[in-house]
């Protein structure tokens, strides 16, 4: 979580100039001020002064570049107050294109990948379009009928880029300022497939207006590539910050009991103090002026205080946090007070506390953090308000001790005793769409068997035996023969729920809001109650790095275990893969579900559908008689041309698998799911 740029090369590098600046202060300072002065005659008095305060200059200059690179250093401290955020659908491409045009990084391989990319949904948007053949559709994107936008025709028929004018060219190189060429031509692009497609644009939000659209911000011109390079610097803007994962699991991190402590980190806030002292005393000497000589001490003092200084212990800090409600239902607010007491018998100058909530929690009250100092023996105490989440959450205190000076700080985790278990109540407003061999239903599942039920089915003989309920008394009256109703048999239907869990389907709209897997596991938990009230057997699934399975069932107990699976279980836990502790290795879905999936079974397969992968598991279920229905909530936004292109082409899979007549409801997750259903419903039944 801490900011450690500056490598032990940078850090040895100017240690050693501040130590040859120093000796070169001391030599010119005794020269000029003790020795010149008694012996005037000397002739090498003025080339040693001269030369030590050359160095001294030196010195003092390259503690400025050194300062003027790397900054100042200090603790991270991450954002905790919001939700995680995650990438939005088609960051993969705004990154490449940034990386392209920006950073001048891996020029063929990423112009290829964004044109395979272009080209990929352009030939499906084409097919759809104009019903031809793949082939036909490649051939008008070569041929540049496919649009009458010369620009956009140009990119996949042989052209270049349109040509900026040269004034743009040098603004754009200097200043980064401008959109480049090939950007540009990329948004056109899009935007005239986008166009040809018929999507609907997104619908704006506050918090998506709010969000600084991270994928596509402009690194700088010339200068900024420059100066601002330094010693591992992070290229890429992620939204997934490691500070989520447990603190200070690298390899420099110390632990003590229930405290994790980092070594000490020097924060470069007092460097200029140095390059100033050596600076004035080099000149001092140059121009043989003992007056500017002693005015640099003070810089040198502060220097030196500034250096002696040494962090606080953090291991003598007790922790208490109390919770308002331990076991809330998720969506519920908790009241969350921390006390902090300075158990040594020092005083701890400066301490930034921060209670590191957890990524799925956020913060609509209060402060999760404060900055204060503790005498011995003296408690700090803050409080905040969190929206609980399904999962058990434990989450430790951050702590980041300076001295007075604020030259050096020293980062700490400590665990703290106290957990949150939040399981869900398995509660529904939605009803299931379910599917028949024929028809549509509500209810028990369907089929072509006669026997008890509702709904009439068939007439036949009297046999002995037949109940006499069933017998046909009106047309006895009217024939004075005996025949039987049967109506259709109706018998619980089995229905897996099987939840896309990779990496890929933890997508948002915008940085902030919460991600379709979240999404996707509230829709399932409505569902799942839906079909266990009205008496069908329902079991969970889902793929990703960590098995996950629920055999279909029935009953108060397998109503339990799905409680818990819904909020404990890895694989659908709100943290994507790469954040969680639990390790894994890939499942492959087909055969982890079909291995254990019965024969007439269906599946209410739950993803996002931003990639072809779970289109292909929808599609192989079906051929192996399994009716599917698919629950998609929409992650997509279209800010930039990444996303813009994403939206396209999940638009593309959802009528590829409608037209294999696999039901998809296309969740926009601003609706209630329950209003989406009865949309499907509708469309369905006609």
């Amino acid at each position: 979580m801490s900011t450690r740029s500056t490598s032990s090369f940078d850090r040895l590098t100017r240690t050693t100039v501040l130590f040859l600046g120093a000796i070169a202060f001391g030599i010119g300072t005794v020269t000029l001020v003790v020795v010149e002065p008694l012996v005037h005659q000397l002739p090498s008095s003025f080339a040693i002064v001269a030369f030590a305060g050359f160095l001294a200059i030196l010195s003092g200059l390259w503690i400025v570049r050194s300062r003027y690179k790397s900054g100042v250093q200090q603790t991270t401290i991450p954002n905790v107050e919001a939700i995680l955020s995650t990438p939005a659908p088609g960051h993969e491409t705004d990154r490449a294109l940034r990386r392209l045009t920006h950073l001048r990084e891996g020029t063929l391989q990423y112009r290829e990948q964004i044109q395979e990319r272009l080209t990929s949904a352009a030939v499906a948007v084409i097919m759809r379009r104009e019903d031809c053949s793949e082939a036909q559709a490649i051939h008008q994107l070569e041929e540049g009928t496919w649009t009458d936008n010369e620009t956009a025709a140009a990119f996949f028929s042989g052209g270049n880029p349109p040509k900026e004018p040269l004034t743009a060219r040098l603004v754009n190189r200097f200043f980064g300022d401008n959109e480049d060429p090939y950007e540009g031509w990329v948004r056109i692009t899009v935007d005239e497939i986008t166009k040809l497609a018929e999507i609907e644009p997104a619908t704006e939000t506050d918090e998506t207006d709010d969000a600084s659209d991270t994928d596509t911000d402009d690194t700088g011109g010339f200068f900024e590539r420059f100066t601002s390079k330094i010693d591992g610097e992070e290229d890429d803007i992620t939204l997934l910050p490691a500070s989520y994962k447990s603190p200070l699991e690298d390899d420099d991190a110390e632990r003590k009991g229930n405290v994790a402590s980092r070594r000490v980190l020097e924060t470069n806030h007092w460097h200029g103090i140095s390059a100033i002292a050596l600076v004035g005393a080099g000149w001092g000497m140059l121009t043989f002026d003992p007056n500017v000589l002693l005015v640099s001490v003070v810089g040198v003092a502060l220097a030196a205080y500034a250096r002696s200084g040494s962090a606080p212990s953090v291991t003598a800090l007790d922790v208490e946090r109390q919770l308002s409600n331990e076991s809330p239902q998720p969506g519920e607010t908790v009241e969350v007070t921390v006390t902090v007491e300075n158990t040594s018998d020092s005083f701890v100058p400066d301490l930034r506390l921060l209670d590191r909530v957890p990524g799925p929690m956020e913060v609509v009250d209060g402060s999760p953090r404060m900055a204060t100092a503790l005498n011995a023996g003296q408690t700090a105490t803050f409080s905040y308000t969190v929206v609980a989440e399904r999962g058990t959450h434990e989450w430790p205190l951050v702590v980041v001790a300076r001295d007075f000076s604020g030259s050096v700080e020293r980062e700490a985790a400590i665990d703290v005793e106290s957990e949150m278990d939040c399981v869900p109540s398995l509660q529904t407003i939605a009803d299931a769409p379910l599917r028949a061999q024929t028809s549509l239903f509500s209810g028990q599942m369907e089929t072509s068997a006669s026997g008890s039920g509702l709904e009439f089915f068939a007439m036949r003989e009297y046999q002995e035996g037949d109940p006499m309920k069933r017998i046909d008394w009106k047309r006895y009256a009217r024939t004075n023969e005996l025949s039987t109703i049967d109506f259709r048999q109706e018998r619980a239907a089995k229905v897996v729920l099987l939840f896309d869990a990779r990496d890929s389907a933890y997508v948002s709209p915008a940085p902030g809001r919460r991600h379709a897997v979240d999404l996707a596991v509230d829709a399932g938990t409505e569902i799942f109650t839906a079909l266990f009230d009205r008496g069908d057997l329902t079991g969970i699934a889902a793929f990703d790095t960590v098995p996950c399975w629920l055999a279909t069932s029935a009953g108060d107990d397998h109503s339990e275990r799905a409680r818990q699976l819904f909020a404990r279980h890895p694989a659908l836990a709100s943290l994507p893969p790469e954040l969680k502790d639990v390790e894994g290795s890939y499942v492959d879905p087909l055969r982890h579900v079909l291995r254990q999936l019965p024969v007439e079974a269906q599946v209410m397969l739950f993803s996002p559908l931003c990639d072809d992968y779970t289109v292909e598991v929808a599609r192989r279920l079906d051929l192996m008689g399994h009716l599917v229905t698919i629950i998609s909530p929409d992650p997509t936004n279209d800010r930039t041309p990444g996303q813009r292109l994403a939206r396209v082409e999940r638009s593309m899979r959802i009528a590829s698998l409608r037209e294999r007549e696999i039901q998809v409801v296309d969740w926009n997750v601003d609706e209630m799911l329950g209003l989406e259903l009865e949309r499907a419903k509708q469309r369905w039944a006609v």
